[in-house]
């Protein structure tokens, strides 16, 4: 059993020192994510006893095969970008292609991302597929957007897709709050895609958000998001579980590469996010889920061995003791066991994200 903490990230979304709690450091800019994990992008350092870094990372003791998953802590001022995960078969091939020198850089490694975001405040997202009759009604309300109805309602996503980021101008923009008022969508969707266009107000990936459902999470509701559903989250503070990659293929709503015939390729139509409406203390198991999320609030639980575990403290205080260790965790610490360390026992007084991977 070893202890971490996390690599801070400082994209430029991210909320002024929103991670503080967790980081423990006021940096006075933007704190974005915290990474738990081996990922190359931001692997964790190891602490010891007292919570101080040993100058040792987590890969330095464990690769991507014994510790599969990546847990984040994401604090979002404003919009993330539009977006999508592929799935494995995608992944694969395409990291394979971009090793040819020249290719372009679209993938960080070559496996698949799904994720779900557990939110630890009042989180909102854009997250699947909106009805189609409400995407018609908002988009009949912008100057120019027939092709992209038509090839909605032919089912062309990838069409209506690139309609919208063809129509994409400024004034267009600036419109997104008018025209989803006028067809009668709810004051907390109106006030989303308004935050949307006041971010990116040249942006046309503002308008591919018309495409996709709107989110409000309360504290311990969360949504799994399987590799080929779009999103983008809006803001708020969540816990993050994904499968241990950072696979991020883009349609807009960001300053960083934009590939739009890729994402258009990973996109899985047929697929949903699945909303877990839930209060803290529950067990989080979304269908066909790689990964099982326990969010103990207080009392003991035992740990069983056979898979990989991450227990991250979010508040209070926490004791874990197996026959190999006893750690007492400090919020935004958090203790790993592979599949072969033995079975652990956490006694929380406070609230504890139990990780597990499910693929054994």
């Amino acid at each position: 059993m070893l202890v971490v903490r996390g690599a801070i990230k400082d994209y430029a979304w991210g909320i002024t020192d929103g991670l503080a709690p967790w980081a423990g450091e006021h940096t006075g800019g933007p704190q974005a994510e915290l990474w738990f994990g081996v990922h190359p992008g931001g692997p964790s350092p190891l602490v010891d006893a007292d919570g101080d870094e040993t100058g040792e990372v987590l890969a330095d003791k464990f690769d991507i095969a014994a510790i599969p998953l990546l847990v984040k802590i994401l604090a979002a001022a404003r919009p993330l970008s539009v977006q999508v995960h592929p799935q494995l078969a995608i992944a694969a091939a395409g990291w394979q292609a971009q090793q040819v020198p020249g290719a372009p850089r679209v993938l960080s490694d070559p496996f698949e991302k799904t994720e779900m975001l557990i939110a630890l405040k009042p989180f909102e997202a854009f997250a699947g597929w909106r009805d189609r009759e409400q995407v018609v009604a908002v988009l009949k309300e912008l100057p120019g957007a027939q092709d992209a109805i038509a090839r909605l309602l032919a089912d062309d996503l990838g069409g209506a897709i690139g309609a919208l980021l063809a129509l994409g101008t400024s004034e267009r923009i600036s419109a997104l709050e008018a025209a989803t008022r006028a067809a009668g969508l709810p004051a907390d969707e109106v006030a989303a895609y308004s935050t949307v266009a006041e971010n990116y107000p040249n942006d046309s990936g503002a308008l591919v958000t018309v495409l996709l459902d709107y989110l409000s999470l309360a504290a311990g509701e969360a949504v799994y998001v399987p590799a080929g559903v779009p999103h983008s989250y809006i803001r708020g503070i969540g816990l993050e579980v994904m499968t241990s990659s950072d696979n991020v293929i883009r349609l807009g709503l960001t300053s960083k590469p934009v590939f739009v015939d890729r994402a258009v390729a990973a996109l899985c139509p047929d697929l949903n996010p699945q909303i877990v409406r839930s209060v803290f203390g529950d067990t989080l198991w979304p269908v066909n889920s790689p990964f099982v999320v326990r969010m103990l609030t207080e009392g003991s639980e035992r740990i069983p061995m056979g898979a990989y575990r991450i227990l991250l403290l979010i508040e209070g205080t926490a004791r874990v003791v197996s026959d190999a260790a006893e750690i007492t965790l400090r919020p935004g610490t958090a203790a790993v066991m592979a599949a072969d360390d033995p079975d652990a026992h956490v006694e929380a007084d406070g609230l504890v994200a139990i990780v597990q991977s499910t693929e054994r």
